[in-house]
């Protein structure tokens, strides 16, 4: 990540731009009365992504106090009431901060830094109308001082390398942060936000293109359907031509199945193969077979012959191997040849 961070003095504003807290680059701007933020244009051009400001001590309000406890946040909760009094106007018309400086055995004492909320708030537009909105506020001064009030007032004589490593502990740990309370920093609030709507914005867009994949199949799943059923009655009516009235293919087709499978195993125990083969070797060249039938028990042919007499010789040969042969029905044809069907049993063993 690339961060700024803005060292504010009275004549110059400098700013080390750092990455993955890697020293890459500082800009010097001058400044000549008040600072504006046309001023601070040339740091636009740095990619920043995060700011730290370091305004100049002579803006803050220190004030030192000694307090029965070395809690921070015991100290946070009640530096307000021991700062009544100690500062002009109302505590609460400052923002405030604090660096413990020493620690005893029955307490510590701290630097209470404070600063105007009106001046603060000023300082935070001028920044943020320049697009350098500060995430921190802090003062290098009173890191490098350690929270010791006499060095900042007889003036620290540092040179820039100092400022900078002290810079660089700044972003890790600041000393103080004076954007308190209603003057925060909400920048990654709102970074988060803008990335939830881009978040859902995305999720949107995928249930989009899902329900519209969804609809897509389903239409398509529906026309195969279609297509499916229609060639199941148009083979359906190929396979059963005297079954017209379809309304259901697939049960009707099934019916069907069961039922030839129950008319395959009434067949099952007769060798259809031997008997046609025994009756073809005993009728003679004259006698034409047409249709042969087995119902489980009676064996049925049909055919035509010459004459009665080799109808009537035809059941005699079928006698030595088949239980009583019988004529059904014999009549002659136009062309003199005579139909006839003989009904039988297969003989047992």
């Amino acid at each position: 990540m690339r961060t700024g961070f803005i060292d504010w003095n009275e004549k110059n504003v400098y700013c080390y731009v750092f990455e993955n807290l890697k020293h890459v680059d500082t800009i010097n701007i001058p400044v000549e009365g008040e600072l504006k933020p046309s001023s601070l244009a040339p740091l636009l051009k740095t990619n920043i992504e995060q700011i730290y400001l370091s305004i100049p001590f002579h803006f803050l309000t220190l004030r030192e106090l000694t307090f029965p406890f070395s809690d921070k946040l015991k100290i946070k909760d009640t530096i307000s009431y021991e700062l009544e009094g100690l500062l002009l106007g109302s505590v609460s018309d400052y923002s405030i901060d604090q660096i413990i400086t020493e620690i005893f055995d029955n307490g510590c004492r701290i630097l209470a830094v404070c600063i105007e909320k009106t001046k603060l708030h000023k300082i935070i537009r001028t920044f943020s109308s320049a697009g350098l909105e500060p995430k921190i506020i802090t003062s290098i001064d009173l890191c490098l001082s350690g929270g010791q009030s006499e060095k900042i007032i007889e003036g620290l004589t540092l040179n820039m390398e100092s400022r900078l490593e002290a810079a660089k502990k700044e972003i890790v740990t600041p000393s103080v942060n004076l954007r308190q309370d209603e003057l925060s920093y909400t920048g990654d609030i709102e970074r988060m936000k803008k990335s939830l709507r881009l978040t859902a914005s995305f999720l949107l867009a995928l249930l989009l293109i899902f329900g519209a994949h969804t609809a897509v199949k389903s239409a398509a799943q529906q026309k195969e359907t279609r297509l499916l059923s229609q060639k199941l009655q148009t083979a359906y009516q190929s396979i059963f031509p005297e079954d017209r009235k379809i309304v259901d293919a697939a049960r009707q087709f099934k019916g069907n199945f069961n039922m030839l499978k129950e008319k395959q195993s009434a067949l099952a125990g007769l060798p259809v193969l031997d008997i046609l083969n025994n009756i073809a070797t005993l009728r003679s060249k004259n006698i034409v077979l047409n249709e042969f039938n087995a119902d489980g028990k009676n064996l049925i042919l049909k055919g035509t012959a010459l004459s009665f007499e080799e109808v009537d010789h035809f059941k005699n040969n079928l006698a030595g191997s088949f239980e009583v042969p019988k004529i059904l029905n014999s009549d002659a044809t136009a062309d003199k040849k005579i139909n006839f069907t003989i009904i039988m049993q297969e003989k047992k063993a």
